[in-house]
């Protein structure tokens, strides 16, 4: 798999493409949450560049393909880790976690495979924010019984 600078646009655009094409199929909905999220115009990425480097992710994917004969195309996860530690920005994780959010759930199924990006996005960019707990939650939460 090639390697993108830190931060740079054609980064950002691999971990986009990869949320919308590893169920194995891209779903016009996604394109849609795509578009909509404005994470292209933010990091300065023409319409152009993204097909270029979905174009590149793709023979990338099959030029490592270990299962090409199951029609079936995996990215071990130490790899998919150094792709993700490409982005170092917090801004810029936030945003990209959020765009890559709207994609997943865009078509309504949330892919196994989906959700491991996720995860692994998450832990490499030091996990989710927390949530705020609201006071009443607190001063009762030693009474749950469920």
């Amino acid at each position: 798999m090639r390697t993108y600078p830190t931060d740079s646009p054609k980064a950002v655009c691999r971990l986009l493409a990869l949320a919308m094409i590893v169920d194995g199929h891209l779903a016009p909905s996604e394109l849609r949450a795509l578009r909509h999220s404005g994470i292209l115009q933010r990091v300065g990425v023409s319409e152009d560049l993204f097909d270029d480097v979905v174009q590149e992710v793709c023979e990338d994917l099959l030029a490592s393909a270990d299962r090409r004969s199951a029609s079936e195309v995996e990215i071990d996860s130490r790899m998919l880790d150094a792709l993700l530690r490409e982005i170092r920005d917090p801004a810029l994780q936030l945003a990209l976690m959020k765009a890559m959010l709207d994609i997943v759930h865009a078509d309504e199924v949330l892919d196994g495979r989906e959700s491991l990006l996720i995860q692994r996005g998450f832990k490499a960019w030091g996990g989710p924010p927390p949530m705020p707990v609201p006071a009443a939650v607190r001063s009762s939460a030693g009474s749950y019984t469920g």
